[in-house]
């Protein structure tokens, strides 16, 4: 019997529900763990396409941009994650985000 990576079950769960946005965001951090970004960053920029208030994806996909220098674009998806967490009066995801932004900011 073949054992199934992570990435593979998680396409598999994806094929019943391909609009799971919780199975697309983790599919993107398997390819992440797998030294995979530029998948990983593709799948999370359709998420917030698909998804746009799936708040957990503007977090990582900061934090993607950031690896590859795409400062802007970081920052960009970081205040967008902002605005929305304050939509979604989520706090902690809000500091979260004014977190990774102010760390950038510093940096420049």
């Amino acid at each position: 019997m073949k054992v199934l990576s992570r990435v593979e079950e998680i396409k598999k769960m994806l094929k019943t529900d391909p609009k799971d946005s919780f199975l697309t965001y983790a599919l993107a951090l398997e390819y992440e763990k797998e030294g995979k970004d530029k998948e990983a960053t593709q799948i999370i920029e359709q998420l917030t396409k698909d998804d746009p208030k799936y708040l957990g994806a503007y977090y990582k996909l900061g934090q993607l941009y950031e690896k590859v220098d795409r400062m802007d674009d970081a920052r960009s998806i970081y205040t967008h994650g902002i605005k929305l967490a304050d939509e979604q009066k989520d706090n902690k995801a809000k500091g979260e985000l004014e977190e990774a932004l102010w760390l950038i900011e510093d940096l420049q």
